[in-house]
């Protein structure tokens, strides 16, 4: 895994739209998988502000909160469309986003995965890492071996989730989430990481070998990874 390092994060997000854009030239029906989050507004503004033409681009989602429906303020599916989606020329039959109230969630993710395979896997992967150092929903333990799943959330992510919806939401416990593996077979993957508050996760992961204890390792194996990273999060992790 390359590190690359950023003084700020609307300068890596504008590395992070060169790289699609380049990709989109190229293969105007590539698939990319796009975290939602925080980290991900930046880029989600700069792809808009390029105006570039994704209506051959199919796009994966990444993971959401089980029992959370798409409409759901808080849900992935709802930030995704709300901050991206609604702002490029995207075909609805070219989004494929987890349908996190599945009656049967092990067969949504069988059919994920049939998905992946038909539109040729993943050419691109925007991965945030969690305070707990997780991908998507990928927790602390969870095995490297796994594609899509169910997850249960730790205790760090059950804590966090909150803030994403209105009071008085149930306690959410579960997620749906691609898995490492599928991780590992992406062409490109990218992992942003920005702010102090997330320095000492960044140290952990600079330092440690790869554990199923810190997902976020799994990527230092991989040479078409890349660690983006602001000062804020260097800097800080310097200082752990």
């Amino acid at each position: 895994m390359e590190i690359r390092i950023f003084d700020t994060e609307n300068l890596a997000a504008g590395y992070v739209a060169d790289t699609v854009e380049a990709l989109l030239r190229e293969k105007p029906e590539a698939v990319l998988c796009l975290a939602a989050g925080h980290t991900s507004l930046p880029v989600f503004d700069e792809l808009a502000q390029r105006a570039l033409d994704f209506s051959l681009t199919h796009i994966i989602g990444l993971d959401d909160w089980l029992g959370v429906g798409p409409d759901t303020d808080g849900s992935c599916a709802a930030f995704l469309r709300r901050n991206f989606f609604s702002r490029v020329n995207l075909r609805t039959e070219n989004i494929r986003l987890f349908n996190a109230l599945a009656q049967d969630p092990e067969a949504e993710c069988a059919a994920m995965e049939r998905q992946i395979a038909d539109w040729g896997g993943l050419d691109y992967l925007l991965l945030g890492m969690g305070m707990n150092g997780h991908l998507a929903l990928n927790e602390p333990g969870d095995s490297f071996a796994r594609r899509a799943h169910v997850t249960s959330l730790s205790d760090t992510t059950r804590q966090v989730a909150p803030k994403y919806f209105p009071a008085g939401m149930p306690a959410i416990t579960q997620g749906i989430t691609l898995g490492i593996a599928d991780f590992m077979e992406a062409r490109c993957v990218h992992l942003a990481v920005f702010g102090s508050h997330k320095a000492p996760m960044v140290a952990r992961l600079l330092a440690e070998d790869p554990s199923e204890e810190l997902p976020a390792t799994a990527l230092k194996t991989l040479p078409q990874a890349q660690l983006l990273l602001d000062h804020a999060a260097l800097d800080g992790a310097a200082c752990v």
